[in-house]
Order: C-alpha cells, then sequence, then structure tokens
C-alpha cells in the first residue's frame, strides 16, 4: 500500500466530517486533546470479550446432550484470557485479538488510547443443529464516525442472530436430503442479513448512523461430515476489512484473498454511486489519502472511503450500499488457513505478507498456535503504524483460523 505521510487522515472507514472517534485529525484541521480519564476510557471500552452460552433443546424434544452455543467476542490485547471451556474453539486452532488505536497526547511523544471502533466474534456450533454438518462464522468489523463502536457493535450482536434465523429456515426445507440450491441460498441469505441490519439500525434511535457506519467481513465455514477432510468457506463483505486464506505448498504459503477491498474508485463501485448521484473524488497521491464518497461534487460532506457499509446512512441515497460481495471456496483443511482482520492490519501489510507472518507460527504442535501467529500479526501491524505514522494508530483486530482439526474435539 501506499505510504501516508505524518498528519493524513488513515485509509479506510472514516468520514471527513465525522472522523473515528477521537481518532487523528486531518491534515490542516485542529483537533482538542483527549480529556477522557483513564479509567473512564476503560469503562466505556466495548472490546472486552463477551459470551454466550445458549442451549438449543427445548421443552419436549427427545432428551440428548444439549448443544452449547458459544459466541465470543476478539478480546482487547492484554485483557486477561477467559477459561478455555468458555471458548468457541480452542486457542490452537482459532486465535483472536483486538488492539485499540492511539492518537497523539497533550505532551510531545505522549499517545492517548483511542475507543476501539473494532469488533470481532467467532460463533460455534451456528446454525440449524444436524448430523449432515458443522458450522461456524467468523466476523470482523471496523467502526467509524462518532458513534462508530456503537455502530459496530450493533452490526456485531445482530448479524449472526438474523443470518442463523435464516439458515434455520433453509434447513427445513432441505429435510429431505436435497442441496441442490444451497449455494444460492446461502449467497441470498447473507447478503439479506446485511441489509436487514442495516435497515434495523437505521431505525434505532439509540445510535446516530447518519455520518457513522461500519465495514463487515463474515464467514460462514461448512464442514461436512461426508467430506471431513475439506470445509466450504461463504465469505462476504461490505467495506475494507478483507479475508485472506494462506494455502501451503511445499516449504511456502501462498495467500489467495476471499474478499475484495470496495473502494470508492473501484471501476463498478464507482459507477453505482455515480448513477446514483454521488461524486467520488480520486485518492491523494501527494500525502496517500483514499478515494472518497461526498454528497455532491462540492465536497460537502461526508467523504466515506469505501463503496460498501453498514450505517453511513446519509450517503445511501447516492450509492454507498450495505449488501455484501459474496465468494464461495472448498479448500482442505491439511493445509490451509484463514486470516481475517480490519484494515489496521491492510494498511502498511499485503496479503501475502500476513499468510507469511502467520504461516510462521500456525503449524507448531506445542503450545497455542493460532493465537501465538494473531499476537505476532497484530503486533507486527502495530510496529509498522509506529513507523509510518508516529503517535497515530489505527484499531487493529484479527481472527486467526487453522482448519486442520477445527472441528475435531472441542474446548
Amino acid at each position: 500500500p501506499s505510504k501516508k505521510v505524518k498528519g493524513a487522515s488513515p485509509s479506510g472507514a472514516e468520514h471527513t466530517g465525522a472522523h473515528k472517534s477521537q481518532g487523528r485529525p486531518r491534515s490542516g484541521m485542529s483537533s482538542g486533546p483527549a480529556t477522557t480519564e483513564k479509567t473512564t476510557f476503560r469503562m466505556r471500552r466495548l472490546s472486552m470479550t463477551e459470551n454466550q452460552q445458549e442451549t438449543n433443546s427445548g421443552a419436549g424434544t427427545p432428551a440428548k446432550a444439549a448443544r452449547v452455543r458459544r459466541m465470543s467476542m476478539s478480546p482487547e490485547m492484554g485483557a486477561s484470557k477467559k477459561p478455555t471451556e468458555m471458548l468457541p474453539f480452542p486457542l490452537d486452532r482459532v486465535g483472536t485479538y483486538s488492539c485499540h488505536g492511539v492518537e497523539p497526547g497533550n505532551r510531545q511523544g505522549e499517545t492517548n488510547a483511542k475507543i476501539n471502533q473494532d469488533r470481532g466474534c467467532v460463533v460455534y456450533p451456528f446454525g440449524p443443529e444436524t448430523t449432515e454438518y458443522q458450522q461456524a462464522l467468523f466476523c470482523v468489523f471496523d467502526g467509524h464516525g462518532a458513534c462508530g463502536d456503537k455502530v459496530s457493535h450493533f452490526a456485531m450482536s445482530r448479524l449472526h442472530a438474523e443470518l442463523e434465523e435464516k439458515l434455520k429456515g433453509l434447513e427445513e426445507l432441505n429435510s429431505r436430503g436435497d442441496r441442490a440450491n444451497d449455494d444460492v441460498e446461502i449467497e441470498k441469505f447473507l447478503k439479506s442479513s446485511f441489509v436487514t441490519v442495516d435497515s434495523a439500525l437505521q431505525n434505532d434511535q439509540a445510535v446516530d448512523a447518519e455520518l457513522s457506519g461500519t465495514t463487515a467481513v463474515v464467514c460462514l465455514c461448512r464442514r461436512f461430515a461426508a467430506t471431513p477432510n475439506s470445509v466450504t468457506l461463504y465469505v462476504a463483505n461490505a467495506g475494507d476489512s478483507r479475508a485472506v486464506l494462506g494455502i501451503r505448498q511445499g516449504a511456502k504459503a501462498v495467500s489467495e484473498d476471499l474478499s475484495n477491498d470496495q473502494k470508492p474508485d473501484t471501476p463498478a463501485e464507482m459507477r453505482r454511486i455515480k448513477k446514483a448521484g454521488g461524486y467520488v473524488s480520486p485518492a491523494e497521491e501527494e500525502w496517500g489519502g483514499p478515494a472518497r464518497v461526498w454528497l455532491d461534487s462540492s465536497q460537502t460532506l461526508p467523504g466515506l472511503a469505501m463503496a460498501r457499509s453498514i450505517g453511513d446512512h446519509l450517503v445511501k441515497p447516492c450509492g454507498v450500499i450495505a449488501e455484501p460481495e459474496v465468494t464461495k471456496k472448498v479448500v482442505t483443511t491439511d493445509d490451509a488457513f484463514m486470516v481475517m482482520a480490519s484494515d489496521g492490519v491492510w494498511e502498511f501489510l499485503d496479503s501475502q505478507s500476513v499468510v507469511d507472518l502467520v504461516d510462521k507460527y500456525l503449524w507448531c504442535e506445542s503450545g497455542t498456535p493460532a493465537t501465538e501467529a494473531c499476537t505476532k500479526l497484530i503486533e507486527q501491524a502495530a510496529h509498522c503504524w509506529r513507523e509510518e505514522e508516529g503517535d497515530y494508530r489505527d484499531d487493529i483486530t484479527a481472527i486467526c483460523v487453522r482448519f486442520r482439526d477445527l472441528f475435531a474435539q472441542q474446548c
């Protein structure tokens, strides 16, 4: 990615009129120093681990072992670890963390912690209970704007529940074992779930999402009992968070993008925005700023640096949509892994660099390699921000998934 000079606004999910909460100001704009006390910040921050346990057996069902559903948020780096029995997957197979950003402090060389607007979550088991397959859901959200943390949290809380209900309906229709239309239906459900959550957000008076929004990259991972050595990945993406596949070929892992960053100047995205009456300003070559979406050519508002998102309702009439692009990939489990991350990772690291780094740690036979890989990835991303931007760092969230034995004996 192009290098950005110090003082420029971070690439990706950001408005010029409503920056990432307490984020670094754009060059030429003033912003007062953060005055939030440390204790207050910790109370307000919403990036600590959460967990839900649900029993899917209802009254009157035959007596059998109840399936425990676990939904876990990506914990803040440095937070106390939750007991492994409360996690959806063991730490050696799935590692995830979120790291709040920093901004300039009151004194030279001083930095203050930002409110973390990223969210990540892992849900397993996911969807209907069946003997034919197992499913898990992995999600990363990157909020932006004054209410970005609330928008990303809203999307995280609603999207998995919305999709799960739709998949349960599909399973009822497929009870006879005919899955010829599964791919089409799953793509449709992923798209409609994003749109439904966006509509619910617009109708929710508690969250102002006119000038705030979030990216969303979501992976539905399914393993069929009949083909235990492969998994099917359905990836839905809106915005510039990203999912990347790593496939080992001999001694090296090769990257393959599972999603595409939806920038305003991507030809297809720009055509839609212009057709709807929006205006796209080109990327700033001098200071590395991204292309942006505006209401008009006067660049009044809002300067959104992506073409799709949940929220950002001011520019929804201008061609910015919540509907994601959906891809499907079938991979063998023995030699493949996945990395999902917010643009705090991708700003200065390309897909192959990330796959190379994660691959170094992921295959250890002892310890918690997936979690170690995730830790090293976030540390490297933070180092890149420090080298390039000094006293500013975007929020960073990542999920590393090793598919080998993913659905074997659980926590």
